[in-house]
This record gives structure tokens, sequence and C-alpha cells, in this order.
């Protein structure tokens, strides 16, 4: 079989896991923590804007996201035995953070749809686990535009918005601390190889 289809199987795959696990935390399946230590306690005023993309279907709702967030940072971070230097391996999972009375395992602070609508998803007190870098995070905004930018540039409505963000809610952070995933972690291609030759400048001077 062609390695593209193998990577499709995956894909289909880990979807399939992440909606169970949507589904499980929305039912209160899953066993969560009723406290935990303070994952926020070394959160700073953030100084850097980190750009995603979700690599997923752009219409994907935040309790996809969260889940997702939940299988790829919490638990890998909780099996690992080390997260922010607690010891927590084998404990019920703890974020620390909620949203309408429940709690939540978000990456980003924003999430853009290409519609040009913004739907906040953390509070700006909260780090989202999303960069890579446990010192990026405790310092960063995250901005994820919804959809797979892998290889093609966002709806003019998706940049517009997102620049309307950083605008009127980071109008302090220096523009030249506006970066794409790609640019903190050059192991990833978030958010897509036309980032940096084909939008990025186009968002940041409409955020100026």
């Amino acid at each position: 079989m062609p390695v593209a289809g193998r990577n499709h199987d995956v894909s289909n795959y880990c979807n399939d896991v992440y909606e169970v696990i949507k589904e499980m935390l929305e039912k209160n399946q899953i066993p969560l923590a009723n406290t935990g230590p303070n994952l926020d306690i070394d959160r700073k005023l953030p100084d850097t804007i980190v750009i995603h993309h979700t690599e997923t279907k752009a219409d994907i709702k935040p309790n996809k996201l969260s889940a997702i967030g939940f299988v790829r940072q919490y638990a890998k971070r909780y099996l690992q035995n080390d997260i922010l230097g607690h010891r927590l391996v084998g404990q019920p999972i703890w974020s620390g953070h909620f949203r309408g009375g429940r709690m939540v395992f978000f990456a980003y602070h924003w999430l853009v749809k290409p519609d040009g609508e913004a739907e906040r998803l953390l509070e700006d007190k909260y780090l989202g686990f999303h960069s890579g870098s446990d010192k990026i995070n405790n310092e960063s905004i995250a901005i994820a535009f919804s959809g797979d930018l892998a290889n093609k540039t966002p709806s003019e409505k998706q940049i517009t918005q997102a620049a309307k963000i950083i605008k009127e809610h980071y109008p302090y952070i220096d523009k030249n601390k506006i970066f794409g995933h790609l640019e903190v972690n050059p192991k990833k291609n978030c958010p897509g190889k036309p980032f940096l030759k084909a939008w990025k400048n186009t968002l940041i001077t409409l955020a100026s």
C-alpha cells in the first residue's frame, strides 16, 4: 500500500479515537481530577503570538479540539510523568482550565473559522500547550485557524479576523513577535507551507 494510503488510514484512525474521547468527556465517562497543581503559576503577560492551523476539517467544534488536547498534550505528558515539573503519572488528569463549568484541554486561546467567526477557547491567564516549548507557552497567545492549511492560504475573512483579535486584544505585543508555529518549532509545518511567503506579512500589516 502506498505511504499516502497508510497516512490516510492513520489519520482516520486518530480521528475515530478523538471522536470517542470527545463523547466520553461530554458524558463524564472519563474520571478527571477534582483538584490539581496550578499549571499556570509561571504564566507571564504574553509578549508573543503564535499562529497555528488545526490540521482538521474546517468545521471542527471546540469539544473536539478539547478532546484532541486531552490526548495529545495532557494524557501524553501525564504518561511521561512530567508536566511542568509535577510528577503526576497514574493520577486523574487535571488542566485547571474551565469553560462553561466544564474542564477543558485546549491548546489554543482563539479559534478562527473560515467564515471569519472567532471563538475564545482559553482565557489569557491560562497557558496552552501549543508550541512544544514550555517557555514559549508561558509567554504566548495561540491563535488557531480552523482547517488544514498545509498547502493553502486561509480565507481573507480568517486573516482579517485574526488581525482584528491581535489589534484589539494584544496591541501591546510587538508585531515582530508574531510567529508561525514552524518558526518557533522547526520540526513542525504549522500553519502550512504558504504562511511565510503568502500571508504572514498580510496578517501583520492588518494587525498594525
